[in-house]
């Protein structure tokens, strides 16, 4: 026992001291995948988000489809694998979330972890009330498909955004639709049951929101392909146009989209290498979660590609994932079967049951990014900690069910999903690149329990430490020129709100939270180290 003891945190020495060393020992313990199989489904779960069923596809479009498939499939090898093992390793190797494993590699980059933690719960948050967005059409996919013939295809656009949200572009909450803040209280009452469980409700939660929207997609794939034109449609989808090659920003799109879709630099894979069962193969497991991410991608871009193809809306795909789900696909939808109005209805409800899923899916990866080291440091019960937030975020997310929530969403996402990302992503590999000797002796934790196939230890330095926060930072610069040059459509006051203001109590926060997580106890709340009931002859 005193040889543990010894080797403790800054932090578990607080619960010691407070005589709950123990209790707190034995707490964590039990945070563990049951199998490896659980492990991959919840890491798939984590990778796959809105972003691979919307904004990939739309990318796709944008820079040459199969130019840009070649570039993104080059990047996950070299860039998305190596960083996805060492968040992995980094877990298992020093049992903890962000915050205390980078705190482990460079002292006082624990603020880093914990700027990761608190961006990841906003950013669980915009997922929720999108999660509630999806809810609400799924409901009014039926009528809407009713309705259409009725309507024209601007108006069929516009339904949700006009006709159930009522949004106003210069962001003034003028009403709320309570079947959307129904939707966000659904989405968070279901976060909260993943949540409380920790790895082996993870794994369980997976299971259904992980295998049921592939399914789905399959069947939507299905039946796009049974269009007259989708080989045209796939011909536009897989074919290189490598005149696209020479455009440097499909280039710094295709590398930088690695990191979002794999979720990545955002504190959720070291959580969940945390909770890695003994004996894991790391490095298989990563090659299997990375080419489900890749899988599913293809699979959604097979999907959108052909259904807008098959009904004629080729024009409309665009790389803005909120776009496409609640205009571009409610109009294909509600064309999808003909005239037939039921199995339109039927395949719309199918359609955003599963993007609601994947939705829920990222949202409680996200969430896990900040409960796991924030329950750890601070001794707080899961259950508890999870209720906290979801009740909390209820009230925070209600501003999506507003006239306000188009913009909120916009802006927020680009900020905290987007810009946030890419400063905590570069952080983390600078951590990376100054730690020396434990970040080298990552790749033998990689290969501890591998045969035949294993991460070669040079090319692994390379990618983490040099590559990665070289392109995220050309990244960066490229965003932040095309930012100041374009600018946003909304008012400063909004950006504020949403936007800069949003990111700065981010990082305050995170500061103030590392500060008091590694505060030592009031020597008046201290009790005996005897509570420890250390053996004496045995130590």
């Amino acid at each position: 026992m005193l040889c543990l003891v010894a080797n403790c945190s800054v932090v578990e020495w607080r619960f010691i001291l407070n005589g709950v060393g123990a209790k707190y020992i034995k707490y964590m313990s039990k945070q563990k995948f049951k199998s490896k199989g659980g492990f991959i489904l919840a890491s798939i779960g984590a990778a796959v988000g809105l972003g691979n069923a919307l904004r990939f596809p739309g990318l796709c479009a944008k820079y040459g489809g199969g130019a840009y498939l070649l570039i993104y499939f080059c990047a996950l090898i070299i860039l998305g694998i190596p960083m996805l093992n060492a968040e992995l390793a980094l877990g298992r190797k020093f049992g903890g979330g962000a915050p205390k494993c980078l705190e482990s590699l460079k002292r006082g980059a624990g603020r880093i972890g914990w700027a990761s933690c608190v961006n990841s719960l906003v950013t669980g948050l915009i997922y929720a009330g999108l999660a509630g967005w999806i809810l609400t059409m799924a409901i009014k996919i039926a009528p809407l498909a009713a309705e259409a013939h009725n309507l024209s295809q601007n108006g069929i656009a516009n339904y949700f955004f006009d006709g159930v949200l009522k949004a106003r572009g210069d962001g003034v909450i003028s009403g709320m639709s309570p079947l959307v803040f129904g939707g966000i209280v659904v989405a968070l009452c279901a976060i909260f049951f993943c949540l409380r469980g920790g790895a082996g409700a993870l794994a369980k939660a997976a299971k259904i929101t992980v295998t049921v929207p592939v399914i789905l997609l399959a069947f939507m794939a299905g039946r796009g392909l049974l269009y007259g034109n989708s080989a045209t449609a796939l011909r536009a989808l897989f074919v290189p146009d490598f005149s696209k090659l020479s455009s440097p920003e499909l280039w710094i799109s295709a590398l930088g989209q690695v990191f979002f879709s794999l979720s990545i630099v955002v504190g959720i894979m070291p959580a969940y290498g945390a909770y890695l069962p003994e004996g894991t193969n790391i490095f298989s497991c990563s090659l299997i979660i990375a080419a489900a991410d890749f899988f599913v991608s293809v699979l959604a871009s097979v999907v959108l590609f052909t259904t807008l193809y098959g009904c004629g809306l080729q024009g409309e795909i665009g790389q803005s994932g909120i776009i496409t789900a609640f205009a571009v696909y409610p109009a294909a939808i509600t064309q999808l079967f003909g005239g037939r109005v039921w199995l339109n209805a039927a395949a719309g409800i199918a359609f955003y049951a599963s993007l609601a899923m994947i939705a829920i899916q990222a949202a409680v990866s996200m969430l896990e990014a900040f409960v796991a080291p924030f329950s750890e440091a601070f001794m707080i019960k899961r259950g508890r900690l999870a209720a906290l937030v979801c009740v909390i975020g209820a009230g925070i997310c209600a501003v999506f069910a507003t006239t306000a929530g188009a913009a909120a969403v916009e802006i927020s996402d680009a900020f905290i999903n987007f810009y946030n990302i890419l400063i905590l992503g570069i952080a983390e590999c600078v951590v990376f690149a100054l730690g020396g000797k434990k970040s080298v002796a990552l790749a033998g934790e990689i290969n501890r329990f591998t045969r035949k196939l294993k991460m070669p230890e040079k090319f692994f330095g390379i990618s983490v430490r040099i590559l990665s926060p070289s392109v995220l930072s050309a990244l960066t610069c490229f965003e932040v020129y095309r930012l100041v040059t374009n600018g946003l459509a909304f008012p400063l006051w909004l950006q504020i709100c949403f936007g800069w203001g949003l990111s700065f109590i981010v990082f305050a926060a995170a500061l103030i939270i590392a500060r008091r997580a590694l505060s030592p106890v009031p020597y008046k709340f201290r009790k005996p180290l005897k509570s420890l009931k250390i053996n004496k002859n045995k130590a």
